[in-house]
């Protein structure tokens, strides 16, 4: 397996299609509400131990109650933040979400 000092990335967010949604289902049960977790959960999976992982993503994983499983399994446990900017609306061209620009760090 290869393994990595940084992962970047700008994944997709949202509910998968009907035939990801079983790939999620079964290979991220922590993550699969939305795309993007589950992209960011991969991501780290996929780092050296204290590897940088730098997403742009939406920023309701840091706020949704639907999202605290991830925030303190992967986030805390596993990849805590190292910096993090709530950069609102505007950031991606037409797209109307509220994005987060943050880097994880990988357990030592």
């Amino acid at each position: 397996r290869k393994r990595f000092d940084v992962v970047l990335m700008n994944p997709p967010f949202g509910a998968g299609s009907m035939v990801a949604k079983q790939h999620f289902e079964k290979n991220y049960p922590r993550t699969k509400s939305d795309l993007y977790a589950a992209f960011v959960e991969r991501g780290i999976q996929l780092l050296h131990k204290r590897g940088m992982l730098g997403a742009i993503t939406s920023r309701t994983g840091f706020f949704l109650s639907s999202f605290e499983r991830w925030r303190e399994e992967i986030l805390l446990k596993e990849a805590p933040p190292v910096v993090f900017a709530d950069l609102g609306y505007g950031v991606l061209d037409s797209a109307m979400v509220e994005v987060a620009a943050y880097c994880l760090e990988a357990a030592a």
